[in-house]
């Protein structure tokens, strides 16, 4: 199992301090992501928000679902958080004890699915604190120099 591969745009923007090879053989889908017209309004400006944040070409079309997933998550929870304000957190339950008021469970099973999809699309505080851009290094006279070696090794 171990950690799940980080996108290699990802990999090139912390500087590759591995030196280890990148993927460059990747299927990289076509389109920048877009916002559904079917999202009520905080969500559609969740989706804007986290776009225009990260890095150009780290979002594709294939993921507006994923990032409309994460934004409706976010509306909603939003939505119940400012319903709790004007409720206490403690009310009576059917059988007329005090339970937690349902609007908790609601928040927190959106927080939990806000930080499930929100590691998936790099936007935890623990991702980003890698992201470096690349520093800029001369060209060196030597770069190419070796193109076509293997040619003359057979």
């Amino acid at each position: 199992m171990g950690r799940p591969k980080r996108h290699p745009t990802l990999r090139r923007l912390e500087g590759n301090p591995g030196k280890r090879p990148l993927d460059d053989l990747l299927i990289v889908p076509d389109g920048a992501p877009f916002i559904p017209e079917h999202l009520e309004d905080d969500a559609q400006a969740c989706m804007d928000l986290i776009t225009a944040s990260m890095p150009p070409g780290i979002y594709s079309k294939a993921d507006t679902l994923l990032l409309s997933a994460f934004a409706t998550a976010w509306a909603v929870h939003k939505r119940a958080v400012e319903a709790l304000h004007a409720q206490p957190l403690v009310v009576s339950g059917a059988k007329g004890g005090e339970v937690q008021n349902p609007l908790v469970s609601v928040i927190n099973s959106q927080a939990r699915l806000l930080v499930s999809l929100g590691a998936r699309l790099g936007l935890d505080p623990v991702a980003r604190l890698g992201l470096r851009l690349p520093a800029e290094r001369p060209r060196s006279k030597f770069e190419g120099l070796l193109v076509g070696r293997d040619k003359f090794d057979a």
